[in-house]
């Protein structure tokens, strides 16, 4: 059986970048930092500008250590996007409906099921597979856009100008009504391009922080990824296809690893079995 050689996949995406081969763990990075670029305002008529664009891309360069462009990015919301169209059409048929609690699309008969699929064959994919970041997708390839600036200010924007002492009244002899000042107006303003720079900024040294903290992280429960391939391959009555998808499941997810690797060989097949229960 030809060995799995991840190291081998990460070199091809980093020096050919041409046919780019996308894990689970960094589609799920790429759309909790675009979640996070919408959230920041960054998603503008339903599109991202080019600032998230290249946020998300250093957010997954970052992690796993590549060298992708932006148009990588792009190119895959787009394969994310029409697997998103899928998903939320199914939601809008009768009879199908969103878990949150096991993060499933649950239908209500097993008839309904294979007559979807029948007609929808790209839904195949997304029966009794878990969909860990919903809330994200939605907000990712969604409608969502994020609150203006202006509809969290009141009505006058905070401008009023001040106009004194109310008390109208006379003045002392020798005294003069102090003219009425705008403190506002004397105060020179921040050009909207110094926001947009503090906030990159900001997403960089974030982006460092968490790298730091997600490698210290991982250094106290890793997996040794070649144990862990290595114990997935010696499973029975398991193609190699479905060998990869396993081994890429569990090592995007440490606390799913190092379970399934202190189960004993018939444990972990029961582990997986469970897991992809479709499989059987």
């Amino acid at each position: 059986m030809e060995h799995y050689d991840l190291q081998g996949q990460r070199r091809d995406v980093k020096h050919k970048g041409r046919n780019v081969v996308w894990s689970i763990a960094m589609d799920k990075c790429l759309i909790e930092a675009l979640a996070v670029q919408a959230r920041n305002g960054n998603k503008i008529d339903k599109c991202f500008n080019e600032n998230a664009y290249t946020a998300a891309c250093v957010a997954v360069n970052t992690r796993f250590n590549l060298n992708l462009n932006n148009q990588k990015v792009i190119n895959r919301l787009k394969t994310i996007k029409k697997r998103y169209k899928v998903m939320k059409d199914m939601l809008s048929q009768d009879g199908f409906r969103w878990n949150p609690n096991t993060k499933l699309i649950e239908c209500d008969s097993e008839e309904l099921w294979k007559r979807y699929i029948a007609e929808h064959p790209d839904a195949r994919g997304f029966r009794g597979k878990h969909i860990e970041m919903y809330d994200e997708l939605k907000i990712v390839c969604g409608n969502y856009q994020a609150p203006s600036r202006s509809e969290d200010m009141s009505e006058t924007d905070g401008t009023e100008s001040y106009t004194g002492p109310q008390d109208h009244g006379q003045m002392p002899d020798g005294f003069q009504e102090p003219p009425s000042v705008d403190p506002l107006r004397h105060l020179p303003k921040r050009p909207r391009s110094s926001d947009a720079a503090l906030q990159d900024a900001l997403m960089a040294v974030a982006s460092s922080i968490r790298h730091l903290a997600d490698s210290v992280e991982r250094s106290k429960c890793s997996v040794d990824t070649n144990e862990l391939l290595q114990a997935v391959m010696e499973i029975d009555g398991l193609e190699e296809g479905r060998q990869m998808y396993a081994f890429e499941y569990l090592n995007a997810d440490p606390v799913k690893a190092r379970a399934f690797m202190t189960y004993n060989a018939r444990m972990r097949k029961m582990y997986l079995f469970r897991q992809f229960w479709w499989w059987r």
